[in-house]
């Protein structure tokens, strides 16, 4: 090798550690990010001792997919538990002292008592004033889950509008991508941001990617919906309003077409958007639908006449726990009125509160029991989805950080072995300058002889 192709060869060398170690500065920078995707220069060697870089994005689309999958699925079960939470608490609280099984007991103990004692009339009064209490905590039920059902949907609206935006962010982002490889660049921080925006639309919808042979990406949705092919499809959504009893909740469209809610199990889960939608339109309803038959049931043993509650309807149960109420002519603070109209076979009634009776068959529970074993099955059922939906978000959260830490120590940056890479980088910089110093001398020695 000749000195001036040994001069050529370590300034070429020296070039390509300066190259490296910025960009090792780079990633211990963005160490950090946790967006940010670790870089790699890979060292090719050439003919006469030539060495040239070429930068290297560790991406790992399998593991940024699996990331994806469990970051909707615990989307999904987070949304589901703070509703099946909010729907416990409408009578969880105290022991669930003001819950209609708790208060159908008081009722029946209150009936019991008057039945034993008939001529006392403040027995007869307590009897009525369970019942008007619980009368009030069906109403309240009612109207809390109607609540909690408006609340969900107006959360679905923003939801529906998050995704909109980022899917706009997603087209603007690719256009970058597209430019940066046209004037020949890598693009890699715009690919980063691209990763960014996914994960974070993984949270509102459950999605998979196709990337194309040109880079590009389309985005699908929890049910094989299109959500993004070279430009966003509109994600529609018109809020439903107030949301009573028996009214159902608008769809959220794609393209026009409604998301499956048969969708919501599918392999790549279903983000915030799916468990929003599950507690609006499947849970939420089926525990109105058994406060409502607790209510129908009340109104059918007591219906007289005259009839102890009213609001109850034969022909459609939908609502009845929001309307029932105490007949006033129970009421002894009324002309004429009193609990002396209950009649004189108050054991019939107390007993009827114990026969087996036919239920709705599309309520979740037995549909045939007695209305105090129904109630008590209502407030287990739905204790039973809370407990279950907290331990779901309880393990998909744990998955979905184990996902995380995975595609980290894959395409992370781990800055004690860059570290250890910037020291060695350095020696060998060093290394490489001593021999241009050296070979530098020569050249000087030589042509001092020549002279």
């Amino acid at each position: 090798m000749t000195l001036g192709t040994a001069l050529s060869t370590a300034r070429n060398s020296l070039k390509t550690s300066s190259g490296q170690m910025s960009v090792v500065s780079q990633n211990i920078g963005s160490a950090r990010d946790t967006n940010y995707t670790h870089r790699t220069t890979h060292v090719l060697s050439g003919a006469n001792g030539m060495v040239s870089s070429k930068l290297i994005r560790d991406d790992n689309p399998e593991l940024l997919g699996n990331y994806l999958l469990k970051s909707s699925q615990s989307a999904a079960a987070a949304a589901i538990n703070d509703g099946a939470t909010q729907l416990s608490n409408i009578y969880g609280t105290n022991d669930f002292e003001n819950s209609p099984s708790r208060l159908l007991d008081d009722f029946k103990k209150a009936l019991q008592f008057y039945a034993n004692n008939p001529s006392q009339r403040t027995a007869g009064d307590a009897a009525i004033d369970k019942a008007k209490d619980l009368a009030n905590s069906l109403n309240a039920g009612s109207k809390a889950i109607d609540k909690i059902r408006t609340d969900t949907d107006s959360e679905i609206k923003d939801s529906v509008d998050h995704i909109n935006d980022l899917l706009k962010q997603f087209q603007q982002v690719e256009k970058e991508i597209a430019n940066e490889k046209g004037l020949g660049r890598d693009g890699y921080a715009y690919m980063d941001q691209r990763d960014a925006i996914l994960k974070e639309l993984s949270q509102e919808i459950g999605i998979t990617t196709v990337t194309h042979p040109d880079g590009s990406m389309s985005i699908y949705g929890m049910d094989d919906s299109t959500l993004y092919d070279k430009v966003p499809r509109q994600v529609s959504y018109s809020p439903s309003g107030p949301l009573v009893a028996g009214k159902a909740g608008s769809p959220v469209l794609v393209d026009g077409v409604p998301l499956s809610h048969d969708a919501f199990n599918s392999p790549n889960g279903s983000g915030k958007l799916g468990g929003l939608l599950k507690v609006r339109d499947e849970i939420a309803p089926q525990y109105q639908k058994q406060l409502d038959e607790i209510a129908n049931a009340l109104t059918d043993i007591f219906k007289g006449p005259p009839a102890l509650f009213e609001g109850g309807d034969e022909t459609n149960v939908t609502g009845t726990a929001g309307r029932i109420s105490v007949n006033p002519e129970f009421d002894s603070n009324t002309v004429d009125g009193g609990p002396e109209k209950l009649g004189n076979d108050i054991q019939k009634l107390i007993d009827n509160l114990d026969k087996p009776r036919n239920f709705g068959k599309d309520t979740g529970l037995d549909n045939t029991q007695s209305i105090t074993s129904y109630s008590k099955q209502s407030l287990s059922w739905m204790e039973g989805v809370r407990q279950s939906a907290t331990s779901d978000n309880e393990y998909k959260s744990t998955m979905f950080s184990r996902a995380g830490e995975a595609l980290s120590n894959e395409t992370g940056v781990n800055t004690d072995d860059e570290m250890a890479l910037m020291l060695q980088l350095e020696q060998t910089y060093s290394a490489t300058a001593r021999i241009i110093t050296t070979v530098g001398k020569m050249l000087d020695d030589l042509m001092s002889a020549v002279r």
